[in-house]
């Protein structure tokens, strides 16, 4: 059990134990940083709870090879995350490393993104899937191509094969293109979970479980209060803060630990194959799959909190370069992210508190989750959302 959980061994532990007292709760919370294998975890209990055998990575049971891809209807997935990072970084990993394992790799990243458009979920929501369909099936085409067990194409044909992947998961992405679990949604996989018939545990994972509205806070609240025998409510989120005091009191929550620096080490070794020094963690890892030079958003961000610390008044001209670039949504959220990365530092090792005091930086750290909630659920521009942000933190320096 858990054999692919990495560096996490306190989950580990206290989920075996669970399971193996038979005291697993129905409903459950996954939170800590992003990158931490929180997602992992979760479709690793789902294909353990389903297993028709003794739960054991390699079982051959048919619900077991099924979860193994990411195509066992049992789970059903929903919410946002880093899809084209992830993907882009398996198809790396693949393209250099000819291995079975990586085919796997690959084609749990992609069905992480395409299981979130199956039909129980858009059930009535047809119409805002318009065009969607033809991309889904090119994907599945060029997922048989690669399927684990199955010899691969030659190098520049696997290369085009994996590109031409990468892209089309980008036009489904759009699909997702604001991070919220509408409340039709939440309304479809209650009947999914009282009707639908599998033959086995049925396991319900919402990512970004904290970036719920409040319609749909309620509705999940109703079904988890009396969930059906044999349904599981796996929640992941990045801030246990944010989960509303009534759904927080019916779940029991894991804590992901933040890995050390040598066993990120470890795992961009052993994962994806990467021995440069390149990169300090997986963050820096996936997000220079973005096309992103995590060296130049660094600057930019110890910028902005340099500017905000050392002068009175807000000049935007000071902010001419980064206010060029944030029009991108995925440059906009990772350099607040970015700069939450860097407070977050400064408060565990309390540096530059002659200059800037933890209260401080714990209402900056507010003010940019909500900002970054801001863009993701009412869609704001971004320039307005980050000009309205630098005088907010002023103010409150």
């Amino acid at each position: 059990m858990f054999e692919n959980i990495l560096n996490q061994p306190e989950i580990v532990n206290l989920l075996k134990d669970d399971i193996k007292s038979k005291k697993l709760p129905a409903s459950l919370l996954f939170y800590g940083d992003n990158y931490n294998a929180k997602l992992t975890t979760a479709l690793e209990l789902a294909r353990i709870l389903s297993c028709e055998k003794d739960g054991k990575w390699g079982c051959s049971c048919v619900s077991c090879e099924k979860h193994r891809l990411l195509e066992n209807p049992s789970t059903i997935m929903l919410g946002s995350r880093y899809f084209i990072e992830e993907i882009e970084a398996f198809a790396d990993v693949l393209r250099r490393n000819r291995q079975q394992t990586n085919q796997y790799q690959f084609v749990r990243a992609v069905r992480k993104l395409t299981r979130r458009f199956d039909q129980q979920i858009w059930e009535g929501q047809e119409k805002k899937l318009k065009g969607l369909d033809l991309n889904l099936e090119k994907i599945e085409i060029i997922l048989d191509s690669v399927y684990p067990g199955k010899n691969l194409p030659e190098e520049k044909k696997l290369e085009k094969i994996l590109l031409d992947a990468v892209n089309i998961c980008k036009k489904i992405v759009d699909f997702l293109n604001i991070d919220n679990i509408p409340i039709d949604q939440i309304r479809n996989i209650t009947y999914w979970a009282h009707t639908t018939f599998t033959g086995s545990a049925k396991v319900i994972i919402i990512e970004g479980a904290d970036r719920m509205g409040e319609a749909s806070r309620n509705a999940l609240l109703k079904i988890i209060e009396e969930p059906p025998p044999f349904v599981y409510f796996l929640l992941i989120s990045t801030r246990k803060s944010k989960i509303i005091p009534t759904i927080l009191s019916r779940v029991r929550t894991y804590n992901f630990k933040s890995r050390t620096e040598a066993e990120e080490t470890y795992i961009l070794n052993r994962i994806f194959k990467e021995e440069s020094k390149e990169y300090k963690n997986l963050r820096d890892y996936f997000i220079s799959m973005n096309g992103v030079n995590i060296s130049i958003l660094r600057q930019h961000a110890n910028k902005i909190i340099e500017i905000l610390i050392n002068r009175k008044d807000i000049v935007l001209e000071d902010f001419s370069e980064i206010l060029e670039i944030i029009n991108e949504n995925h440059i906009f959220r990772l350099l607040l992210e970015e700069i939450i990365f860097i407070l977050h530092g400064k408060i565990i090792s309390f540096e530059d508190t002659n200059k800037i005091s933890v209260t401080v930086m714990q209402k900056w750290n507010v003010l940019i989750h909500k900002s970054l909630s801001n863009r993701l659920l009412y869609n704001m521009n971004t320039r307005l959302i980050f000009e309205t942000l630098l005088y907010q933190m002023r103010e409150a320096f």
